[in-house]
């Protein structure tokens, strides 16, 4: 009994959660407090947003910021040099930016104006409920 009480409240409170982000935009990350100008700092996350969910297949909404800080690739690659690739060994500044979508979080490298490279990706685990 106890058991299908707490199941409810979760499955209510999960669903009620749900219908709060229906209607959300991404939520961009808090700021560095670093030098870069705030334009090219909000057009590079909006564009990371925009590349996330296209591979991903999620709606930009889906997508919250967690951080976004001041970088100076050592490569016009960004940092995030693919197989077979060859890079301009040229200090390229940036920005390193992580994003999460539900329980993945995904990191990105952009240059100061059109470049967004998607560099890594993670799962989080889970948290364990405890058992009654």
């Amino acid at each position: 009994m106890k058991r299908a009480v707490c199941s409810s409240l979760s499955i209510a409170l999960c669903l009620a959660l749900s219908a709060c982000m229906l209607h959300r935009k991404a939520t961009p990350p808090p700021p560095s407090g670093q030098g870069a100008d705030s334009k090219s700092r909000q057009e590079a996350f909006r564009a990371s947003v925009k590349d996330l969910a296209k591979k991903i297949g999620a709606p930009e909404s889906d997508i919250a910021g967690v951080a976004q800080e001041d970088a100076t690739w050592p490569d016009s690659c960004l940092g995030c040099v693919k197989a077979a690739e060859s890079c301009a060994q040229v200090l390229t500044p940036g920005y390193r930016i992580t994003l999460r979508v539900r329980d993945a979080t995904y990191e990105y490298h952009t240059n100061r104006t059109d470049r967004v490279r998607l560099c890594g990706q993670s799962a989080t685990a889970p948290v364990p409920t405890p058992a009654m």
